[in-house]
């Protein structure tokens, strides 16, 4: 079936026939998908494509630059001196206007949006704030004033709860992107509050601009190594997991001015030595391992699959860090949510390192976007451990292993605490989609409500990404669906972009050439998708005795009662089940279903990391301009996926199963890449074959329901909740989306992301801010609409081929099907 360029097509793709018809996997050149990426062309484009010009081989696509990361400076600006008649001068009170005026803007913003005043723990720095608060009183801009608390020199968890109660606070009250915070600093604590000025500036938003007010007569460099007066919580500039990202924008003091400079330190991944030289050229790298190959800033992150045994890839990993760290200076902690404790996954990584005398802390959470959020991962035995180790002069290296959540959370605590940080993920969302962004977040969740997604984070970037392919088996077919909602959203934004019309689309982008995707192959290995949803299915029995065994032998740990024949017998168990599920895989499938599953997972997961680094590797690596592309359906989507939960839990307090209602973040961004193909056609920038090919993405994966609606609706039905009611919870969220702060948003409007023509080409704004990151304006009646129509089932559709229509493809809705069959 034809999904290429002009004259290409995109090869194999399985699609159900319309009612009585056989599944057809023959190819279609120049189908309807074909000219969805071509037909609106302009015909001096069209020839573009054919004989390229002597001045494209100048396009910033085909560049090949190196290290793109700023190395960090600080200016340090003299508060103002006021002169008296014998000649003498001491520093004039410091007001609201100079503070504005005068600390750097963030890029693209004419002005702060908004003060947020924070006076260290002492009465001098508190009437210092309120002097400043009474002066922005004369002033346009909206000020705000908190206080850090006083704590005990050892208080961890004091100092973690005030960080995120200080920066949620901060957002509740309006600060955005362009809000500017400002810490007064307590007499004698200079040294520690230089470390919560910059450690509370990183969180809104992933940071914003942050001014350092200090009466200490000599200077501190705030790009050293900085901590909390616990010694837990660190900043360090110098750090190239920190991407360059100075701790503060300005420091104002009586000194005369000067500039703090830093060079970023050498990075240091951990690098998997037959991996790395095989990848340059230089021997045969191990059949068992493969290197993905990715960068950010033009850092090179190691993202590695292990193909071989579940075991001999445990053992491999556990090599690598003790290759690295050593038994004695290691102390590594183990990160699962609930389903990964039971499946063993992370303790059988602590239990490798703790046969090699490198012993740790291991940390079980709760699972689940609700839980995403500071208090579920700070607990104090976790602070704690931490900060013992760093004591002990340990070097805590923190291991994700899990989903999404729990690499972002992590990823979380890793940064600030300064710890090294790996990720191990054991879902295709967490390696594809959440390791290949610098950003670690928590949302920000209130009475179990989430307000707003990822909204509390920083950029830090783990030392390797190391992925066992056999943990793939274990997952959910919601989760497969998710995996393949997120590649439907870039699918619809990059088209292919390895083609001669991608290069014209992202011309751009610096150094995209390197790793310019090709998402016709994700679509072509739609037949692998559907073969592992039917094998998940399968062997859901299976998986779920061994969870079950998991938890029993979890509550048996909880009781502190050492049982080692119990616990070595229900391990065993467990073992088994899950040996007898990857036997199926390996042995039980057809050798053609085994390929074609193979194919899908190392397909999409290539093609997405690809994708990621086109954008991130050079040209955007803080995700703040060209990268909010990635962003494309993510504002219903993140509203619908947060008024979700909110039903979820709701369903939970009256013990009414929602299981067939649950959607994951990616099936959300799923039915949201449908909604804005609608909202496009609606305002009339998408129709034709460009509309079809456009939804077809989606469709041509919802043959299992996984981004129907349907069952959302049902359960809203069972909790009393109408249509108004679940559009008006979305649109709730979608007021407080984390974009709005980067171009102007009109009331009643929201910040948002269209396309025009076909996939790969998106709807460009006037507003030079919004055009330089893929943002309109798009009117909340306009996404109530689509909201409505998906609540009434609309959109519940997928593809299918009709020897009726001029393409050869049609959208067929869920209900015609189940009327037919």
């Amino acid at each position: 079936m034809g999904f290429g360029m002009t004259t290409g097509y995109l090869g194999e793709v399985a699609l159900v026939g319309p009612p009585g018809t056989e599944r057809m996997r023959e190819p279609r050149s120049k189908s309807s998908f074909c000219a969805g990426f071509s037909s609106n062309l302009a015909s001096k484009d069209k020839q573009r494509l054919l004989e390229p010009r002597q001045s494209d081989k100048e396009m910033p696509f085909d560049a090949q630059p190196g290290l793109v990361l700023e190395d960090p400076s600080v200016p340090y600006l003299q508060v103002p001196l006021a002169s008296y008649a014998d000649g003498s001068s001491v520093p004039a009170a410091l007001n609201a206007s100079q503070l504005l005026a005068q600390t750097p803007l963030p890029k693209g913003a004419l002005q702060f949006s908004s003060l947020h005043i924070v006076a260290g723990a002492s009465e001098d720095a508190h009437a210092q704030a309120l002097a400043l608060f009474e002066s922005s009183k004369q002033l346009d801009t909206k000020a705000s004033v908190y206080t850090w608390p006083s704590l005990s020199q050892d208080d961890v968890v004091g100092e973690y709860d005030a960080f995120f109660r200080i920066a949620s606070e901060m957002i509740l009250k309006g600060a955005d992107r362009a809000s500017l915070l400002v810490f007064v600093a307590a007499e004698g604590k200079e040294d520690t509050d230089l470390a919560t000025a910059a450690i509370l500036a990183m969180l809104p938003f992933r940071g914003v601009q942050a001014a350092f007010v200090t009466g200490e007569p000599v200077y501190r460099d705030p790009l050293s190594c900085l901590r909390t007066a616990s010694g837990l919580f660190e900043y360090h500039a110098e750090q190239p997991e920190r991407m360059g990202r100075r701790p503060l924008s300005a420091v104002f003091g009586p000194l005369p001015p000067c500039t703090f400079n830093k060079q970023l330190c050498t990075w240091q991944p951990i690098r998997p030595c037959e991996i790395w030289e095989a990848a340059n050229g230089l021997e045969a790298a191990s059949e068992q391992e493969k290197l993905i190959p990715f960068k950010i800033g033009g850092l090179d992150l190691p993202m590695l699959t292990f193909e071989g045994g579940y075991a001999a890839g445990i053992a491999r990993l556990a090599e690598l860090l003790l290759e690295r760290y050593g038994c004695d200076n290691c102390f590594p902690v183990l990160a699962v949510g609930e389903t990964v404790d039971a499946l063993g996954y992370g303790w059988d990584i602590y239990n490798a390192m703790a046969a090699q005398s490198c012993q740790g802390h291991y940390f079980a959470h709760a699972s689940g976007e609700s839980f995403k959020r500071p208090d579920a991962f700070g607990k104090p035995e976790l602070l704690a451990a931490i900060a013992t180790a760093k004591k002990a002069g340990r070097r805590v290296v923190v291991i994700a292993v899990g989903g999404g959540v729990n690499g972002n959370a992590m990823g979380m605590i890793a940064a600030m605490t300064g710890s090294d940080f790996v990720e191990v993920p054991t879902t295709l969302m967490h390696f594809n989609d959440a390791t290949t962004s610098a950003k670690k977040a928590f949302s920000l969740v209130v009475g179990g409500k989430i307000l707003s997604k990822n909204i509390l984070g920083t950029f830090y970037l783990p030392k390797l990404v190391f992925c066992i392919s056999e943990v793939f088996l274990t997952l959910d077919p919601c989760s497969i669906h998710a995996a393949a909602g997120e590649a439907s959203k870039t699918m619809s934004m990059l088209g292919k972009a390895s083609s001669c019309q991608g290069r014209l689309d992202f011309h751009n982008i610096l150094g995209a050439g390197e790793f310019a995707s090709d998402f016709t192959k994700v679509a072509a290995a739609a037949v692998g998708f559907e073969r592992l949803i039917v094998f998940l299915q399968n062997t859901s029995g299976l998986k779920s005795k061994a969870i079950a065994t998991g938890r029993t032998l979890r509550s048996i740990r909880k009781t502190g009662v050492t049982d080692s024949a119990q616990e070595a017998a229900l391990e065993s168990q467990r073992h088994e089940l899950l040996g007898r599920v990857r036997a199926e895989f390996n042995e039980g499938l057809p050798e053609e279903g085994h390929r074609q599953v193979v194919h899908f997972l190392m397909t999409i997961n290539e093609e997405v990391i690809k994708a990621k680094a086109m954008f991130l590797a050079y040209s955007d690596p803080f995700e703040k301009y060209r990268a909010l592309l990635f962003e494309y359906a993510h504002t219903l989507g993140h509203g619908v996926e947060a008024f979700a939960n909110s039903l979820y839990r709701r369903a939970e307090a009256l013990r009414l199963d929602y299981s067939e209602a649950f959607r994951l973040h990616g099936q959300c961004v799923g039915m949201a890449v449908l909604w804005a193909g609608e909202m496009s056609k609606e305002l009339g920038y998408l129709d034709g074959d460009g509309y079809m090919a456009h939804q077809g993405l989606v469709c041509l994966f919802n043959r299992f329901a996984g981004f129907d609606f349907g069952p959302l609706r049902q359960l809203c039905e069972q909790l009393d909740v109408s249509r108004d009611e679940f559009c008006e919870g979305v649109l709730d969220v979608v007021r407080r989306d984390n974009k709005r702060g980067y171009c102007r948003c009109a009331p009643g409007s929201s910040v948002d992301q269209l396309v025009r023509e076909r996939p790969g080409c998106l709807v460009r704004s006037d507003d030079p801010s919004a055009e330089l990151r893929y943002l309109v304006e798009v009117s909340e009646d306009v996404q109530r609409q689509v909201l409505e129509s998906a609540f009434e089932g609309q959109y519940d559709q997928f593809l299918v081929t009709s020897p009726t229509s001029s393409s050869g493809l049609a959208l067929l809705h869920r209900s015609e099907m189940e009327r037919k069959q």
